[in-house]
Protein backbone atom coordinates (compact mmCIF):
# COMPACT_ATOMS: atom_id res chain seq x y z
CA UNK A 1 0.00 0.00 0.00
CA UNK A 2 1.23 3.48 -0.86
CA UNK A 3 1.44 6.48 1.43
CA UNK A 4 -1.63 8.47 2.35
CA UNK A 5 -1.00 12.16 3.01
CA UNK A 6 -3.40 14.69 4.50
CA UNK A 7 -2.87 18.43 3.94
CA UNK A 8 -4.99 20.81 6.00
CA UNK A 9 -6.02 24.07 4.33
CA UNK A 10 -7.67 25.62 1.28
CA UNK A 11 -5.24 28.20 -0.07
CA UNK A 12 -2.46 28.52 -2.61
CA UNK A 13 0.02 27.16 -0.09
CA UNK A 14 -1.93 23.91 0.19
CA UNK A 15 -2.35 23.60 -3.58
CA UNK A 16 1.41 24.05 -4.00
CA UNK A 17 2.23 21.47 -1.33
CA UNK A 18 -0.17 18.88 -2.75
CA UNK A 19 1.24 19.40 -6.26
CA UNK A 20 4.82 19.08 -5.04
CA UNK A 21 4.13 15.94 -3.02
CA UNK A 22 2.32 14.39 -6.01
CA UNK A 23 5.69 14.47 -7.78
CA UNK A 24 7.50 12.56 -5.03
CA UNK A 25 9.69 9.58 -5.96
CA UNK A 26 7.93 7.65 -3.20
CA UNK A 27 4.84 5.52 -3.61
CA UNK A 28 2.19 8.09 -2.74
CA UNK A 29 -1.22 6.50 -3.12
CA UNK A 30 -3.48 9.40 -2.19
CA UNK A 31 -3.14 13.04 -1.14
CA UNK A 32 -6.14 14.47 0.66
CA UNK A 33 -6.56 18.23 0.94
CA UNK A 34 -9.03 19.45 3.54
CA UNK A 35 -11.00 21.29 2.21
CA UNK A 36 -8.90 22.20 -0.86
CA UNK A 37 -9.92 24.38 -3.82
CA UNK A 38 -10.44 24.29 -7.58
CA UNK A 39 -6.71 23.84 -8.18
CA UNK A 40 -6.13 20.92 -5.81
CA UNK A 41 -9.09 19.18 -7.40
CA UNK A 42 -7.21 19.04 -10.72
CA UNK A 43 -3.95 17.47 -9.51
CA UNK A 44 -2.97 13.80 -9.88
CA UNK A 45 -3.97 11.58 -6.92
CA UNK A 46 -5.22 14.65 -5.01
CA UNK A 47 -8.68 14.58 -3.46
CA UNK A 48 -10.61 17.40 -1.78
CA UNK A 49 -12.32 16.57 1.51
CA UNK A 50 -15.17 18.71 2.75
CA UNK A 51 -14.62 19.19 6.47
CA UNK A 52 -14.57 22.04 8.97
CA UNK A 53 -10.87 22.18 9.86
CA UNK A 54 -11.72 24.09 13.02
CA UNK A 55 -13.40 20.94 14.28
CA UNK A 56 -10.22 19.11 15.24
CA UNK A 57 -12.02 15.97 16.32
CA UNK A 58 -13.55 15.60 12.85
CA UNK A 59 -10.13 16.05 11.25
CA UNK A 60 -8.67 13.46 13.62
CA UNK A 61 -11.48 11.00 12.93
CA UNK A 62 -10.83 11.28 9.19
CA UNK A 63 -7.10 10.69 9.67
CA UNK A 64 -7.70 7.65 11.85
CA UNK A 65 -10.37 6.06 9.66
CA UNK A 66 -8.35 6.60 6.48
CA UNK A 67 -5.05 5.46 8.01
CA UNK A 68 -3.22 8.68 7.14
CA UNK A 69 0.58 8.26 7.23
CA UNK A 70 1.43 11.95 7.49
CA UNK A 71 -0.56 15.14 8.09
CA UNK A 72 0.84 18.54 7.09
CA UNK A 73 -0.80 21.64 8.53
CA UNK A 74 -0.97 24.58 6.14
CA UNK A 75 -2.64 27.51 7.97
CA UNK A 76 -1.79 28.94 11.37
CA UNK A 77 -5.12 28.75 13.19
CA UNK A 78 -5.23 24.95 13.67
CA UNK A 79 -1.65 25.05 14.98
CA UNK A 80 -2.35 27.85 17.45
CA UNK A 81 -5.42 25.95 18.61
CA UNK A 82 -3.44 22.76 19.25
CA UNK A 83 -4.22 20.32 16.45
CA UNK A 84 -0.67 18.91 16.55
CA UNK A 85 -1.03 18.13 20.27
CA UNK A 86 -4.23 16.19 19.54
CA UNK A 87 -2.69 14.19 16.69
CA UNK A 88 0.42 13.30 18.67
CA UNK A 89 -1.70 12.10 21.60
CA UNK A 90 -3.31 9.72 19.12
CA UNK A 91 0.07 8.54 17.77
CA UNK A 92 -0.34 10.10 14.32
CA UNK A 93 2.50 11.70 12.37
CA UNK A 94 1.90 15.41 11.93
CA UNK A 95 4.25 18.09 10.62
CA UNK A 96 3.48 21.29 12.48
CA UNK A 97 4.48 22.66 15.90
CA UNK A 98 2.45 22.12 19.06
CA UNK A 99 0.28 24.77 20.68
CA UNK A 100 2.96 26.11 23.02
CA UNK A 101 5.46 26.67 20.22
CA UNK A 102 2.81 28.20 17.96
CA UNK A 103 2.48 31.15 20.33
CA UNK A 104 5.45 32.55 18.44
CA UNK A 105 2.97 33.35 15.67
CA UNK A 106 -0.28 33.38 17.60
CA UNK A 107 0.66 36.30 19.86
CA UNK A 108 2.71 39.32 18.83
CA UNK A 109 3.16 40.17 22.52
CA UNK A 110 4.52 36.71 23.28
CA UNK A 111 6.86 36.74 20.28
CA UNK A 112 8.23 40.25 20.89
CA UNK A 113 8.82 39.51 24.57
CA UNK A 114 10.48 36.25 23.53
CA UNK A 115 12.78 38.11 21.12
CA UNK A 116 13.65 40.69 23.74
CA UNK A 117 14.33 38.23 26.56
CA UNK A 118 16.59 36.16 24.31
CA UNK A 119 18.54 39.13 22.91
CA UNK A 120 17.34 38.58 19.37
CA UNK A 121 17.64 41.60 17.05
CA UNK A 122 14.26 43.30 16.65
CA UNK A 123 12.67 46.73 16.55
CA UNK A 124 12.10 48.66 19.78
CA UNK A 125 8.52 48.22 20.96
CA UNK A 126 5.93 48.61 23.69
CA UNK A 127 2.72 46.71 24.40
CA UNK A 128 -0.62 48.30 25.32
CA UNK A 129 -4.08 47.25 26.44
CA UNK A 130 -5.32 50.81 26.92
CA UNK A 131 -5.98 53.12 23.97
CA UNK A 132 -5.37 56.36 25.86
CA UNK A 133 -1.97 55.19 27.09
CA UNK A 134 -1.13 53.98 23.57
CA UNK A 135 -2.02 57.37 22.05
CA UNK A 136 -0.05 59.23 24.73
CA UNK A 137 2.95 57.05 23.85
CA UNK A 138 2.49 57.88 20.16
CA UNK A 139 2.64 61.59 20.94
CA UNK A 140 6.27 61.10 21.94
CA UNK A 141 7.31 58.98 18.93
CA UNK A 142 8.56 59.79 15.45
CA UNK A 143 6.60 58.72 12.37
CA UNK A 144 6.34 56.42 10.53
CA UNK A 145 5.55 53.82 13.15
CA UNK A 146 4.20 50.27 13.11
CA UNK A 147 1.13 49.08 15.03
CA UNK A 148 0.32 45.37 15.33
CA UNK A 149 -2.70 43.51 16.63
CA UNK A 150 -1.62 40.93 19.20
CA UNK A 151 -3.48 37.93 17.78
CA UNK A 152 -3.96 36.28 14.40
CA UNK A 153 -5.25 38.48 11.58
CA UNK A 154 -4.40 36.58 8.37
CA UNK A 155 -1.51 38.92 7.59
CA UNK A 156 -3.71 42.02 7.85
CA UNK A 157 -3.29 42.99 11.52
CA UNK A 158 -0.34 45.32 10.87
CA UNK A 159 -0.53 49.02 10.04
CA UNK A 160 2.44 51.09 8.90
CA UNK A 161 1.39 54.62 9.87
CA UNK A 162 2.95 57.64 8.18
CA UNK A 163 1.26 60.28 10.38
CA UNK A 164 0.24 60.63 14.01
CA UNK A 165 -3.42 60.90 12.95
CA UNK A 166 -3.19 57.59 11.08
CA UNK A 167 -1.43 55.96 14.03
CA UNK A 168 -4.18 56.95 16.46
CA UNK A 169 -6.83 55.69 14.04
CA UNK A 170 -4.93 52.41 13.87
CA UNK A 171 -5.03 52.12 17.66
CA UNK A 172 -8.80 52.53 17.57
CA UNK A 173 -9.14 49.92 14.81
CA UNK A 174 -6.73 47.28 16.14
CA UNK A 175 -7.06 47.50 19.92
CA UNK A 176 -10.02 45.37 20.96
CA UNK A 177 -11.48 45.07 24.49
CA UNK A 178 -9.42 42.84 26.81
CA UNK A 179 -6.74 42.44 24.13
CA UNK A 180 -3.40 44.06 23.30
CA UNK A 181 -1.45 45.77 20.56
CA UNK A 182 2.24 46.27 19.91
CA UNK A 183 3.65 49.65 18.87
CA UNK A 184 7.13 49.36 17.41
CA UNK A 185 9.66 51.46 15.56
CA UNK A 186 9.63 51.45 11.78
CA UNK A 187 12.69 49.79 10.25
CA UNK A 188 13.84 50.74 6.76
CA UNK A 189 15.35 48.14 4.47
CA UNK A 190 14.50 45.05 2.43
CA UNK A 191 12.05 42.47 3.76
CA UNK A 192 13.19 38.87 3.63
CA UNK A 193 11.41 35.59 4.30
CA UNK A 194 13.79 32.94 5.63
CA UNK A 195 11.90 29.66 6.07
CA UNK A 196 13.38 26.65 7.85
CA UNK A 197 12.41 23.00 8.02
CA UNK A 198 12.73 21.88 11.64
CA UNK A 199 12.49 18.16 12.37
CA UNK A 200 14.15 17.03 15.62
CA UNK A 201 13.82 13.38 14.56
CA UNK A 202 15.44 13.70 11.14
CA UNK A 203 19.02 13.16 10.01
CA UNK A 204 19.60 16.89 9.78
CA UNK A 205 17.36 18.65 12.27
CA UNK A 206 17.23 22.11 10.66
CA UNK A 207 17.62 23.18 7.05
CA UNK A 208 17.07 26.55 5.40
CA UNK A 209 15.02 26.96 2.26
CA UNK A 210 15.93 29.46 -0.41
CA UNK A 211 15.41 33.08 0.61
CA UNK A 212 12.28 34.83 -0.62
CA UNK A 213 11.14 38.43 -0.81
CA UNK A 214 7.40 38.75 -0.13
CA UNK A 215 5.54 41.89 -1.25
CA UNK A 216 3.06 42.68 1.54
CA UNK A 217 1.58 46.01 0.45
CA UNK A 218 -1.41 45.94 -1.84
CA UNK A 219 -0.19 48.58 -4.30
CA UNK A 220 2.93 49.38 -6.31
CA UNK A 221 5.99 50.89 -4.62
CA UNK A 222 4.93 49.26 -1.32
CA UNK A 223 1.98 51.59 -0.82
CA UNK A 224 -1.57 50.91 0.29
CA UNK A 225 -2.79 48.61 3.06
CA UNK A 226 -0.96 45.51 4.25
CA UNK A 227 -2.17 42.21 2.81
CA UNK A 228 -1.39 38.54 3.17
CA UNK A 229 1.07 38.99 0.29
CA UNK A 230 0.85 40.17 -3.33
CA UNK A 231 3.80 38.32 -4.80
CA UNK A 232 7.28 36.94 -4.23
CA UNK A 233 10.70 36.52 -5.83
CA UNK A 234 13.51 34.10 -5.01
CA UNK A 235 17.05 35.26 -4.25
CA UNK A 236 16.36 38.95 -3.52
CA UNK A 237 20.05 39.51 -2.73
CA UNK A 238 21.50 37.89 -5.85
CA UNK A 239 23.17 41.18 -6.82
CA UNK A 240 25.08 41.34 -3.52
CA UNK A 241 28.71 40.33 -3.26
CA UNK A 242 29.24 36.74 -2.18
CA UNK A 243 30.94 37.71 1.07
CA UNK A 244 28.02 39.98 1.99
CA UNK A 245 25.53 37.18 1.34
CA UNK A 246 27.55 34.71 3.39
CA UNK A 247 27.81 37.21 6.24
CA UNK A 248 24.04 37.77 6.13
CA UNK A 249 23.45 34.03 6.14
CA UNK A 250 25.63 33.63 9.24
CA UNK A 251 23.61 36.28 11.09
CA UNK A 252 20.30 34.67 10.12
CA UNK A 253 21.57 31.24 11.15
CA UNK A 254 22.38 32.69 14.58
CA UNK A 255 18.77 33.87 14.86
CA UNK A 256 17.25 30.49 13.99
CA UNK A 257 19.58 28.60 16.32
CA UNK A 258 18.94 30.95 19.26
CA UNK A 259 15.22 30.80 18.56
CA UNK A 260 15.00 27.01 18.55
CA UNK A 261 17.21 26.55 21.60
CA UNK A 262 15.24 29.13 23.59
CA UNK A 263 11.75 27.96 22.62
CA UNK A 264 12.63 24.30 23.21
CA UNK A 265 14.10 25.09 26.63
CA UNK A 266 11.13 27.21 27.66
CA UNK A 267 8.48 24.62 26.75
CA UNK A 268 8.90 22.75 30.00
CA UNK A 269 8.68 19.39 28.23
CA UNK A 270 10.95 17.04 26.31
CA UNK A 271 9.01 17.94 23.16
CA UNK A 272 10.94 19.93 20.55
CA UNK A 273 9.86 22.25 17.77
CA UNK A 274 8.66 20.19 14.80
CA UNK A 275 7.50 21.91 11.62
CA UNK A 276 8.29 24.98 9.57
CA UNK A 277 9.82 28.06 11.17
CA UNK A 278 9.38 31.26 9.18
CA UNK A 279 11.54 34.23 10.07
CA UNK A 280 10.06 37.48 8.80
CA UNK A 281 13.12 39.71 8.59
CA UNK A 282 14.06 43.26 7.68
CA UNK A 283 17.56 43.67 6.31
CA UNK A 284 18.38 47.12 7.63
CA UNK A 285 19.31 49.86 5.19
CA UNK A 286 21.54 51.29 7.93
CA UNK A 287 23.88 48.33 8.48
CA UNK A 288 22.71 45.39 6.30
CA UNK A 289 21.96 43.41 9.47
CA UNK A 290 18.84 41.24 9.84
CA UNK A 291 16.14 42.28 12.33
CA UNK A 292 13.23 40.03 13.30
CA UNK A 293 9.83 41.41 12.37
CA UNK A 294 7.80 38.30 13.14
CA UNK A 295 7.67 34.54 13.40
CA UNK A 296 5.33 32.27 11.48
CA UNK A 297 5.00 28.63 12.47
CA UNK A 298 4.13 27.37 9.00
CA UNK A 299 5.05 27.97 5.37
CA UNK A 300 4.21 31.43 4.06
CA UNK A 301 1.70 32.29 1.37
CA UNK A 302 2.57 33.16 -1.40
CA UNK A 303 6.15 32.09 -0.55
CA UNK A 304 5.16 28.41 -0.62
CA UNK A 305 3.96 28.64 -4.21
CA UNK A 306 7.26 30.22 -5.20
CA UNK A 307 9.35 27.69 -3.29
CA UNK A 308 7.32 24.73 -4.59
CA UNK A 309 8.07 25.49 -8.24
CA UNK A 310 11.68 26.29 -7.35
CA UNK A 311 12.16 22.96 -5.53
CA UNK A 312 10.49 20.98 -8.29
CA UNK A 313 12.75 22.53 -10.93
CA UNK A 314 15.75 21.63 -8.75
CA UNK A 315 14.57 18.02 -8.31
CA UNK A 316 14.04 18.23 -4.55
CA UNK A 317 11.55 15.71 -3.15
CA UNK A 318 9.41 17.44 -0.53
CA UNK A 319 8.96 14.32 1.62
CA UNK A 320 12.72 13.89 1.75
CA UNK A 321 13.10 17.58 2.51
CA UNK A 322 10.97 17.47 5.67
CA UNK A 323 12.77 14.34 6.88
CA UNK A 324 9.84 11.94 6.56
CA UNK A 325 10.94 8.47 7.76
CA UNK A 326 14.20 10.13 8.88
CA UNK A 327 15.68 10.05 5.39
CA UNK A 328 18.70 12.21 4.62
CA UNK A 329 17.93 15.74 3.55
CA UNK A 330 18.87 16.77 0.02
CA UNK A 331 21.64 19.35 -0.06
CA UNK A 332 21.69 20.46 -3.68
CA UNK A 333 19.83 23.75 -3.37
CA UNK A 334 20.55 25.60 -0.14
CA UNK A 335 22.14 28.97 -1.04
CA UNK A 336 23.34 27.45 -4.33
CA UNK A 337 22.67 30.75 -6.12
CA UNK A 338 25.89 32.08 -4.57
CA UNK A 339 27.96 29.66 -6.62
CA UNK A 340 27.95 30.50 -10.33
CA UNK A 341 28.84 26.90 -11.13
CA UNK A 342 25.73 25.58 -9.40
CA UNK A 343 23.14 28.16 -10.43
CA UNK A 344 19.61 27.17 -9.52
CA UNK A 345 17.42 29.76 -11.22
CA UNK A 346 14.68 32.14 -10.12
CA UNK A 347 10.97 31.93 -9.52
CA UNK A 348 8.58 34.89 -9.73
CA UNK A 349 5.15 34.68 -8.11
CA UNK A 350 2.34 37.16 -8.79
CA UNK A 351 -0.93 37.17 -6.85
CA UNK A 352 -4.17 37.77 -8.70
CA UNK A 353 -6.56 39.46 -6.26
CA UNK A 354 -10.23 40.41 -6.26
CA UNK A 355 -11.36 44.02 -6.44
CA UNK A 356 -11.67 45.44 -2.93
CA UNK A 357 -9.02 43.17 -1.39
CA UNK A 358 -7.99 43.14 1.46
CA UNK A 359 -10.84 44.96 3.23
CA UNK A 360 -13.94 43.94 1.26
CA UNK A 361 -13.08 41.73 -1.74
CA UNK A 362 -15.70 41.06 -4.40
CA UNK A 363 -16.60 37.38 -4.72
CA UNK A 364 -18.81 35.04 -6.75
CA UNK A 365 -17.52 35.92 -10.20
CA UNK A 366 -15.70 33.66 -12.66
CA UNK A 367 -12.34 33.28 -14.37
CA UNK A 368 -11.15 32.08 -17.75
CA UNK A 369 -7.64 30.61 -17.59
CA UNK A 370 -7.76 28.86 -20.96
CA UNK A 371 -5.30 31.24 -22.61
CA UNK A 372 -2.47 30.12 -20.31
CA UNK A 373 -0.63 27.12 -21.69
CA UNK A 374 0.53 24.60 -19.12
CA UNK A 375 4.30 24.03 -19.38
CA UNK A 376 7.36 23.19 -17.29
CA UNK A 377 8.15 26.83 -16.51
CA UNK A 378 4.70 28.22 -15.60
CA UNK A 379 2.37 26.96 -12.88
CA UNK A 380 -0.90 28.36 -11.53
CA UNK A 381 -1.71 27.68 -7.88
CA UNK A 382 -5.27 28.36 -6.78
CA UNK A 383 -6.31 29.95 -3.49
CA UNK A 384 -9.79 31.53 -3.32
CA UNK A 385 -11.52 29.39 -5.94
CA UNK A 386 -13.92 26.51 -6.37
CA UNK A 387 -15.53 24.77 -9.33
CA UNK A 388 -19.14 25.85 -9.87
CA UNK A 389 -21.34 25.17 -12.90
CA UNK A 390 -18.28 23.85 -14.72
CA UNK A 391 -16.39 27.12 -14.30
CA UNK A 392 -13.81 28.53 -11.86
CA UNK A 393 -15.64 30.62 -9.30
CA UNK A 394 -13.89 33.19 -7.11
CA UNK A 395 -14.48 32.69 -3.37
CA UNK A 396 -11.71 34.74 -1.74
CA UNK A 397 -9.68 37.93 -1.91
CA UNK A 398 -6.46 36.33 -3.06
CA UNK A 399 -7.63 34.25 -5.99
CA UNK A 400 -4.54 32.52 -7.36
CA UNK A 401 -0.87 32.94 -8.16
CA UNK A 402 0.93 32.77 -11.48
CA UNK A 403 4.40 31.31 -10.93
CA UNK A 404 7.20 31.33 -13.50
CA UNK A 405 10.70 29.82 -13.40
CA UNK A 406 13.77 30.68 -15.46
CA UNK A 407 17.54 30.67 -15.03
CA UNK A 408 17.45 34.42 -15.61
CA UNK A 409 15.63 36.59 -13.04
CA UNK A 410 14.18 39.10 -15.50
CA UNK A 411 13.00 36.32 -17.81
CA UNK A 412 11.14 34.72 -14.90
CA UNK A 413 9.47 38.05 -14.08
CA UNK A 414 8.55 38.71 -17.72
CA UNK A 415 7.14 35.19 -18.13
CA UNK A 416 4.95 35.54 -15.04
CA UNK A 417 3.51 38.86 -16.23
CA UNK A 418 3.04 37.62 -19.78
CA UNK A 419 0.75 34.91 -18.42
CA UNK A 420 -1.16 36.79 -15.74
CA UNK A 421 -2.25 39.33 -18.36
CA UNK A 422 -3.98 36.45 -20.19
CA UNK A 423 -6.46 35.86 -17.36
CA UNK A 424 -9.98 37.19 -17.90
CA UNK A 425 -12.78 37.77 -15.40
CA UNK A 426 -16.51 37.35 -16.05
CA UNK A 427 -19.69 38.16 -14.18
CA UNK A 428 -21.33 34.90 -15.32
CA UNK A 429 -20.42 31.20 -15.34
CA UNK A 430 -21.02 31.03 -19.12
CA UNK A 431 -18.06 33.43 -19.55
CA UNK A 432 -19.96 35.83 -21.77
CA UNK A 433 -20.08 39.04 -19.70
CA UNK A 434 -16.41 40.01 -19.41
CA UNK A 435 -15.46 42.35 -16.55
CA UNK A 436 -11.74 42.58 -15.89
CA UNK A 437 -12.25 45.38 -13.38
CA UNK A 438 -13.04 42.60 -10.90
CA UNK A 439 -9.37 41.57 -10.69
CA UNK A 440 -6.01 43.27 -10.11
CA UNK A 441 -2.34 42.57 -9.38
CA UNK A 442 0.81 44.51 -8.60
CA UNK A 443 2.97 45.34 -11.61
CA UNK A 444 6.29 45.66 -9.79
CA UNK A 445 6.84 42.18 -8.34
CA UNK A 446 10.51 41.23 -8.61
CA UNK A 447 11.79 44.78 -8.40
Amino acid sequence: MGLKILIIGSGGREHALSWLISKSHRDVEKIYVMPGNAGTLSEKNVFNIECNINNHQSVLDFALSNKIDLTIVGPEVPLVEGISDLFEKNYLNIFGPKKYFSQLEGSKVFSKNFMNSNNLPTAEYNEFDNSEKAKAYLDKKKMPIVIKYDGLASGKGVDICETLVDAKKSVDNLLKPNEKIIIEEFLKGIELSAIYVCNPNAYKQTIGLTWIKDYKSRDEFNSGPNTGGMGAITHPFCSYKKNDVYSLNVEIEKIIIKTLVAINNSSGTTSKYNGFMYLGLMISAMNDKPYLLEYNCRMGDPETQNIALYLEKNNVDFLDLIGFDNEKYPDNFNLSFIDDNNYSGFCCTIVLAAKGYPDSPVKDFYLDLSNIEDNDSVKIFHAGTKVSKGAIKVTGGRILTVNAFDNDKQNAIDLAYENIYKIKAYNDSDLKNENNELIFFRTDIGS
